[in-house]
Protein backbone atom coordinates (compact mmCIF):
# COMPACT_ATOMS: atom_id res chain seq x y z
CA UNK A 1 0.00 0.00 0.00
CA UNK A 2 1.53 3.57 -1.03
CA UNK A 3 1.56 6.08 1.81
CA UNK A 4 3.79 9.28 3.20
CA UNK A 5 4.96 10.04 6.47
CA UNK A 6 3.70 13.76 7.46
CA UNK A 7 5.88 14.58 10.13
CA UNK A 8 9.81 13.59 10.63
CA UNK A 9 9.12 14.41 14.43
CA UNK A 10 9.39 11.21 16.52
CA UNK A 11 6.35 12.46 18.39
CA UNK A 12 4.09 12.77 15.17
CA UNK A 13 3.28 9.09 14.36
CA UNK A 14 -0.20 9.87 11.87
CA UNK A 15 0.69 9.26 8.01
CA UNK A 16 -1.30 9.30 4.61
CA UNK A 17 -2.44 6.47 2.77
CA UNK A 18 -5.00 6.09 0.27
CA UNK A 19 -6.88 10.08 0.94
CA UNK A 20 -6.73 8.93 4.95
CA UNK A 21 -4.86 10.14 7.97
CA UNK A 22 -3.96 7.47 9.88
CA UNK A 23 -2.86 7.63 13.19
CA UNK A 24 -1.83 4.63 14.26
CA UNK A 25 -0.73 2.80 11.31
CA UNK A 26 0.12 -0.78 10.56
CA UNK A 27 3.61 -0.74 8.78
CA UNK A 28 3.57 -4.15 7.92
CA UNK A 29 0.99 -3.57 5.66
CA UNK A 30 2.09 -0.40 3.98
CA UNK A 31 4.90 -0.67 0.79
CA UNK A 32 6.02 2.14 -0.75
CA UNK A 33 6.34 5.63 0.28
CA UNK A 34 8.72 8.93 -1.51
CA UNK A 35 11.88 8.24 1.23
CA UNK A 36 13.17 6.71 4.08
CA UNK A 37 12.21 7.52 8.05
CA UNK A 38 13.60 5.96 11.06
CA UNK A 39 9.98 4.89 11.87
CA UNK A 40 10.64 2.39 8.60
CA UNK A 41 13.72 0.58 9.25
CA UNK A 42 13.68 -3.25 8.59
CA UNK A 43 10.31 -2.98 6.57
CA UNK A 44 9.89 -4.58 3.46
CA UNK A 45 8.99 -0.71 1.31
CA UNK A 46 10.44 0.68 -1.69
CA UNK A 47 11.51 4.00 -1.57
CA UNK A 48 10.85 6.09 -4.73
CA UNK A 49 13.64 9.05 -3.82
CA UNK A 50 15.91 6.11 -4.04
CA UNK A 51 14.66 5.32 -7.92
CA UNK A 52 15.13 9.29 -8.72
CA UNK A 53 18.49 9.16 -7.48
CA UNK A 54 18.57 12.60 -5.89
CA UNK A 55 16.01 14.04 -8.23
CA UNK A 56 13.61 15.54 -5.85
CA UNK A 57 9.66 15.98 -6.17
CA UNK A 58 9.79 18.52 -8.87
CA UNK A 59 11.76 17.27 -11.12
CA UNK A 60 10.41 13.26 -10.78
CA UNK A 61 7.06 14.81 -11.24
CA UNK A 62 5.47 13.97 -14.38
CA UNK A 63 4.09 16.55 -16.96
CA UNK A 64 0.21 16.20 -16.54
CA UNK A 65 0.49 16.61 -12.95
CA UNK A 66 3.03 19.87 -13.38
CA UNK A 67 0.42 22.14 -13.10
CA UNK A 68 -1.48 20.49 -9.63
CA UNK A 69 1.83 20.06 -8.24
CA UNK A 70 2.68 23.58 -8.32
CA UNK A 71 -0.30 24.72 -7.19
CA UNK A 72 -0.28 22.75 -3.78
CA UNK A 73 3.18 23.63 -3.43
CA UNK A 74 2.22 27.34 -3.28
CA UNK A 75 -0.25 26.29 -0.98
CA UNK A 76 2.23 24.69 1.39
CA UNK A 77 4.48 27.72 1.05
CA UNK A 78 1.90 30.18 1.98
CA UNK A 79 1.16 27.68 5.12
CA UNK A 80 4.91 27.74 6.48
CA UNK A 81 5.01 31.75 5.76
CA UNK A 82 2.52 32.63 8.12
CA UNK A 83 3.19 30.01 10.52
CA UNK A 84 6.43 32.09 10.47
CA UNK A 85 4.99 35.35 10.65
CA UNK A 86 3.40 33.94 13.91
CA UNK A 87 6.26 32.77 15.59
CA UNK A 88 4.82 29.20 15.77
CA UNK A 89 7.68 27.05 17.44
CA UNK A 90 7.83 24.31 14.57
CA UNK A 91 8.91 21.56 16.72
CA UNK A 92 6.22 21.85 19.49
CA UNK A 93 3.79 20.38 17.14
CA UNK A 94 2.86 17.99 14.25
CA UNK A 95 2.35 20.00 10.97
CA UNK A 96 -0.91 17.94 10.30
CA UNK A 97 -2.16 19.80 13.68
CA UNK A 98 -1.87 22.94 12.18
CA UNK A 99 -3.34 23.07 8.78
CA UNK A 100 -6.60 21.93 7.65
CA UNK A 101 -7.06 17.82 7.24
CA UNK A 102 -8.27 18.95 3.44
CA UNK A 103 -4.82 20.39 2.79
CA UNK A 104 -2.79 17.21 4.55
CA UNK A 105 -4.81 15.11 2.16
CA UNK A 106 -4.16 17.31 -1.17
CA UNK A 107 -1.04 17.63 -0.47
CA UNK A 108 0.08 14.12 0.25
CA UNK A 109 -2.25 12.69 -2.34
CA UNK A 110 -0.30 14.75 -5.03
CA UNK A 111 3.20 13.72 -3.72
CA UNK A 112 2.12 9.73 -3.70
CA UNK A 113 0.69 10.44 -7.44
CA UNK A 114 4.40 11.46 -8.01
CA UNK A 115 5.87 8.47 -5.35
CA UNK A 116 3.96 6.40 -7.77
CA UNK A 117 4.93 7.80 -10.76
CA UNK A 118 8.96 6.76 -9.91
CA UNK A 119 8.38 3.47 -9.03
CA UNK A 120 6.63 2.74 -12.29
CA UNK A 121 8.78 4.54 -14.81
CA UNK A 122 12.21 4.28 -13.09
CA UNK A 123 14.25 1.43 -12.81
CA UNK A 124 15.87 -0.10 -9.27
CA UNK A 125 19.42 1.06 -9.32
CA UNK A 126 21.64 -1.64 -8.92
CA UNK A 127 23.39 -0.47 -6.10
CA UNK A 128 19.56 0.17 -4.33
CA UNK A 129 20.52 -2.04 -1.03
CA UNK A 130 23.87 0.19 -0.47
CA UNK A 131 21.76 3.40 -0.81
CA UNK A 132 18.81 1.92 1.58
CA UNK A 133 21.89 1.40 4.25
CA UNK A 134 23.42 4.58 3.68
CA UNK A 135 19.64 6.06 3.99
CA UNK A 136 19.50 4.02 7.46
CA UNK A 137 22.81 5.30 8.67
CA UNK A 138 22.23 8.52 7.72
CA UNK A 139 18.91 8.88 9.34
CA UNK A 140 20.14 7.66 12.73
CA UNK A 141 22.72 10.21 12.91
CA UNK A 142 20.32 12.52 11.97
CA UNK A 143 18.31 11.55 15.14
CA UNK A 144 21.23 11.99 17.26
CA UNK A 145 21.11 15.42 18.56
CA UNK A 146 24.82 16.97 18.72
CA UNK A 147 26.46 18.10 22.26
CA UNK A 148 26.97 21.60 21.33
CA UNK A 149 28.72 23.90 24.09
CA UNK A 150 28.69 27.62 22.58
CA UNK A 151 30.82 28.21 26.17
CA UNK A 152 34.21 27.01 24.16
CA UNK A 153 34.24 29.83 21.94
CA UNK A 154 34.37 32.66 25.02
CA UNK A 155 38.58 33.14 24.69
CA UNK A 156 37.77 33.41 20.32
CA UNK A 157 34.67 35.89 20.69
CA UNK A 158 36.86 39.14 20.33
CA UNK A 159 36.78 38.36 16.64
CA UNK A 160 33.83 39.10 14.37
CA UNK A 161 34.38 36.12 12.50
CA UNK A 162 33.86 34.22 15.48
CA UNK A 163 30.55 36.18 17.07
CA UNK A 164 28.78 35.65 13.51
CA UNK A 165 29.34 31.80 13.61
CA UNK A 166 27.86 31.84 16.86
CA UNK A 167 25.12 33.92 15.98
CA UNK A 168 24.51 31.14 13.11
CA UNK A 169 24.69 28.36 15.16
CA UNK A 170 21.97 29.66 17.40
CA UNK A 171 19.88 29.17 14.28
CA UNK A 172 20.71 25.92 12.86
CA UNK A 173 19.14 22.81 14.30
CA UNK A 174 21.65 20.67 16.26
CA UNK A 175 21.84 17.58 13.91
CA UNK A 176 23.15 16.79 11.02
CA UNK A 177 21.43 15.94 8.08
CA UNK A 178 22.95 14.43 4.82
CA UNK A 179 22.20 14.25 1.41
CA UNK A 180 23.32 11.01 -0.15
CA UNK A 181 22.42 12.22 -3.32
CA UNK A 182 24.67 15.69 -3.35
CA UNK A 183 27.66 14.93 -5.42
CA UNK A 184 28.50 12.83 -8.71
CA UNK A 185 31.33 10.92 -6.83
CA UNK A 186 28.72 10.00 -4.04
CA UNK A 187 30.81 12.26 -1.16
CA UNK A 188 27.75 13.39 0.96
CA UNK A 189 26.67 16.94 1.60
CA UNK A 190 24.68 18.70 4.33
CA UNK A 191 21.48 19.78 3.49
CA UNK A 192 20.13 23.41 3.89
CA UNK A 193 18.91 22.80 7.82
CA UNK A 194 21.69 20.81 8.83
CA UNK A 195 24.92 21.41 11.16
CA UNK A 196 27.46 22.44 9.08
CA UNK A 197 29.84 19.67 9.82
CA UNK A 198 31.65 19.33 5.99
CA UNK A 199 32.37 22.94 6.47
CA UNK A 200 33.01 23.84 10.44
CA UNK A 201 36.55 25.49 10.84
CA UNK A 202 38.92 23.30 12.71
CA UNK A 203 39.41 26.19 15.27
CA UNK A 204 35.57 25.61 16.34
CA UNK A 205 35.39 21.87 16.50
CA UNK A 206 36.08 21.91 20.14
CA UNK A 207 32.15 23.33 20.50
CA UNK A 208 31.35 19.59 19.67
CA UNK A 209 31.54 17.44 23.02
CA UNK A 210 30.43 13.38 23.08
CA UNK A 211 27.25 12.59 24.84
CA UNK A 212 29.62 9.55 25.65
CA UNK A 213 32.87 9.31 27.41
CA UNK A 214 35.41 10.62 23.77
CA UNK A 215 34.85 10.84 19.89
CA UNK A 216 37.08 7.79 18.18
CA UNK A 217 37.92 8.57 14.99
CA UNK A 218 38.42 6.17 11.90
CA UNK A 219 39.78 7.42 8.81
CA UNK A 220 41.92 5.14 5.91
CA UNK A 221 45.82 6.41 5.12
CA UNK A 222 46.23 7.97 1.56
CA UNK A 223 42.42 6.44 0.98
CA UNK A 224 42.89 7.84 -2.80
CA UNK A 225 46.00 6.07 -3.29
CA UNK A 226 45.01 2.85 -1.51
CA UNK A 227 42.25 2.55 -4.32
CA UNK A 228 44.01 3.09 -7.47
CA UNK A 229 46.57 0.65 -6.02
CA UNK A 230 43.49 -1.45 -5.66
CA UNK A 231 41.88 -1.21 -9.12
CA UNK A 232 45.42 -2.05 -10.77
CA UNK A 233 45.62 -5.31 -8.30
CA UNK A 234 48.54 -3.83 -6.58
CA UNK A 235 49.48 -5.37 -3.33
CA UNK A 236 48.72 -2.78 -0.37
CA UNK A 237 51.38 -1.21 2.05
CA UNK A 238 51.35 -2.04 5.15
CA UNK A 239 52.93 1.04 6.09
CA UNK A 240 51.97 4.83 5.86
CA UNK A 241 52.11 4.91 2.44
CA UNK A 242 53.69 8.65 2.14
CA UNK A 243 56.82 6.68 4.05
CA UNK A 244 56.41 3.58 1.80
CA UNK A 245 56.91 5.85 -1.21
CA UNK A 246 59.70 7.70 0.99
CA UNK A 247 61.71 3.85 1.02
CA UNK A 248 61.39 3.46 -2.27
CA UNK A 249 62.46 6.91 -3.87
CA UNK A 250 65.32 7.19 -0.99
CA UNK A 251 66.70 4.28 -2.71
CA UNK A 252 67.52 6.05 -5.89
CA UNK A 253 68.67 8.98 -4.20
CA UNK A 254 71.76 10.25 -2.15
CA UNK A 255 69.94 12.61 0.12
CA UNK A 256 66.54 11.85 2.03
CA UNK A 257 63.54 13.79 0.25
CA UNK A 258 61.18 15.77 2.56
CA UNK A 259 57.47 13.68 3.31
CA UNK A 260 55.35 16.83 2.06
CA UNK A 261 57.83 17.28 -1.12
CA UNK A 262 57.10 13.75 -1.60
CA UNK A 263 53.23 13.98 -1.04
CA UNK A 264 52.64 17.26 -2.58
CA UNK A 265 54.15 15.50 -6.19
CA UNK A 266 52.61 12.53 -6.15
CA UNK A 267 49.21 13.99 -5.80
CA UNK A 268 49.54 16.75 -8.16
CA UNK A 269 50.95 13.47 -10.85
CA UNK A 270 47.82 11.59 -9.77
CA UNK A 271 45.22 14.30 -10.29
CA UNK A 272 46.62 15.68 -13.43
CA UNK A 273 46.57 15.13 -17.35
CA UNK A 274 46.23 11.11 -17.60
CA UNK A 275 49.09 11.08 -19.81
CA UNK A 276 51.61 13.01 -17.95
CA UNK A 277 54.30 11.29 -16.45
CA UNK A 278 55.59 11.29 -12.70
CA UNK A 279 59.00 10.79 -13.53
CA UNK A 280 59.52 7.96 -11.38
CA UNK A 281 59.26 4.75 -13.15
CA UNK A 282 59.62 2.97 -9.57
CA UNK A 283 56.35 4.03 -8.09
CA UNK A 284 54.15 4.93 -11.36
CA UNK A 285 54.42 1.10 -12.13
CA UNK A 286 52.08 0.37 -9.00
CA UNK A 287 50.04 3.41 -9.60
CA UNK A 288 48.98 3.01 -13.51
CA UNK A 289 46.79 5.15 -14.46
CA UNK A 290 46.67 4.22 -18.29
CA UNK A 291 45.61 0.43 -17.36
CA UNK A 292 42.92 1.72 -14.94
CA UNK A 293 41.00 3.44 -16.96
CA UNK A 294 41.23 1.11 -19.57
CA UNK A 295 39.08 -1.14 -17.34
CA UNK A 296 36.81 1.53 -15.82
CA UNK A 297 36.32 4.42 -18.52
CA UNK A 298 34.72 3.66 -21.77
CA UNK A 299 35.60 6.97 -23.41
CA UNK A 300 32.02 8.56 -22.32
CA UNK A 301 31.32 6.98 -18.58
CA UNK A 302 33.28 5.78 -15.76
CA UNK A 303 32.00 2.59 -13.82
CA UNK A 304 33.56 2.10 -10.72
CA UNK A 305 33.83 -1.20 -9.18
CA UNK A 306 30.93 -0.50 -7.29
CA UNK A 307 28.65 0.38 -10.35
CA UNK A 308 28.74 4.05 -9.93
CA UNK A 309 28.44 5.12 -13.11
CA UNK A 310 29.59 8.55 -13.98
CA UNK A 311 29.56 10.55 -17.37
CA UNK A 312 33.17 12.09 -17.81
CA UNK A 313 35.74 13.13 -20.40
CA UNK A 314 39.24 11.97 -20.49
CA UNK A 315 40.68 14.96 -18.01
CA UNK A 316 38.38 14.10 -15.45
CA UNK A 317 38.23 10.89 -15.55
CA UNK A 318 40.98 9.38 -13.35
CA UNK A 319 39.52 11.95 -10.68
CA UNK A 320 36.12 10.83 -10.94
CA UNK A 321 36.86 6.70 -10.81
CA UNK A 322 39.13 7.24 -8.03
CA UNK A 323 37.20 9.86 -5.70
CA UNK A 324 33.63 7.51 -6.15
CA UNK A 325 35.79 4.56 -5.79
CA UNK A 326 37.16 6.08 -2.26
CA UNK A 327 33.97 7.33 -1.98
CA UNK A 328 32.10 3.71 -1.65
CA UNK A 329 34.75 2.37 0.02
CA UNK A 330 34.39 4.38 2.94
CA UNK A 331 31.00 4.61 3.03
CA UNK A 332 30.44 0.59 2.77
CA UNK A 333 32.82 0.36 6.10
CA UNK A 334 30.77 3.00 7.81
CA UNK A 335 27.58 0.84 7.45
CA UNK A 336 29.46 -1.70 8.65
CA UNK A 337 31.03 -0.45 11.27
CA UNK A 338 27.80 0.89 12.73
CA UNK A 339 26.06 -2.52 12.25
CA UNK A 340 28.61 -3.13 15.36
CA UNK A 341 27.33 -0.31 17.79
CA UNK A 342 23.79 -2.07 17.75
CA UNK A 343 22.73 -2.22 21.06
CA UNK A 344 25.70 -0.41 22.59
CA UNK A 345 25.50 3.19 24.15
CA UNK A 346 28.39 4.29 22.00
CA UNK A 347 27.22 5.71 18.27
CA UNK A 348 28.05 7.24 15.01
CA UNK A 349 28.07 11.18 15.62
CA UNK A 350 28.91 11.98 11.87
CA UNK A 351 30.36 10.97 8.81
CA UNK A 352 33.03 13.67 7.74
CA UNK A 353 34.45 13.44 4.04
CA UNK A 354 36.58 10.00 4.38
CA UNK A 355 36.31 9.93 8.03
CA UNK A 356 33.94 8.45 10.61
CA UNK A 357 32.88 10.18 14.16
CA UNK A 358 32.40 7.64 16.51
CA UNK A 359 30.53 9.02 20.04
CA UNK A 360 32.25 5.94 21.92
CA UNK A 361 31.66 4.82 25.69
CA UNK A 362 34.10 3.35 27.88
CA UNK A 363 31.70 0.39 28.28
CA UNK A 364 32.20 -0.14 25.36
CA UNK A 365 36.24 -0.77 25.26
CA UNK A 366 35.49 -4.28 24.57
CA UNK A 367 34.74 -3.92 20.88
CA UNK A 368 37.17 -1.21 19.96
CA UNK A 369 39.60 -3.72 18.58
CA UNK A 370 36.37 -5.33 16.35
CA UNK A 371 35.62 -1.58 14.87
CA UNK A 372 39.02 -0.55 13.24
CA UNK A 373 39.57 -4.51 12.17
CA UNK A 374 35.74 -3.90 10.42
CA UNK A 375 36.57 -0.54 8.78
CA UNK A 376 40.16 -1.53 7.70
CA UNK A 377 38.57 -4.96 5.72
CA UNK A 378 37.26 -3.22 2.54
CA UNK A 379 36.19 -4.86 -0.59
CA UNK A 380 39.29 -3.85 -2.25
CA UNK A 381 41.52 -5.21 0.32
CA UNK A 382 42.80 -4.45 4.08
CA UNK A 383 43.39 -0.94 4.73
CA UNK A 384 45.51 0.79 6.55
CA UNK A 385 43.61 2.87 9.39
CA UNK A 386 44.10 6.15 10.97
CA UNK A 387 42.78 6.10 14.83
CA UNK A 388 41.85 9.29 17.07
CA UNK A 389 41.08 10.19 19.97
CA UNK A 390 39.30 13.13 21.73
CA UNK A 391 37.49 14.28 25.11
CA UNK A 392 35.94 16.90 22.52
CA UNK A 393 36.04 16.90 18.49
CA UNK A 394 38.92 20.10 18.71
CA UNK A 395 41.39 18.01 20.54
CA UNK A 396 41.51 14.12 18.57
CA UNK A 397 45.00 12.40 18.70
CA UNK A 398 46.26 9.78 17.06
CA UNK A 399 46.54 6.48 19.18
CA UNK A 400 47.56 2.83 18.08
Amino acid sequence: MLFQIIDNKQQCRSIYSNKHIISDPDYEKLSKTWSFNSVLKDKDIQYASLYAQGQNLDQSCPDILKESWEEVKQKHFAYIKSFEGAKVKFNDYCFYDLVPQSFVIEYFDMKSQITDHVLNSYDKPENYEFLLKLSELVAEIENHELSIDLDALGNDLHELRTRNFKEKLMRVRPHISYNVFGTITGRLTTKKDSFPILTLDKNYRKIIKPQNDWFIELDFNAAELRCLLALNNQKQPEEDIHDWHGHILNRLSDKNLDRNDIKRKIFGWLYGPPNVSLGIPQIEKYYNKQQALQKYWNGEEVTNPFGRKIISDEFHSLNRLIQSTATDTFLRRAIAVNKLLEGRKSFTMGLIHDSMVIDFAHDDKDILEDLIKEFQDTDLGIFKVNASLGTHFGNMKRFR
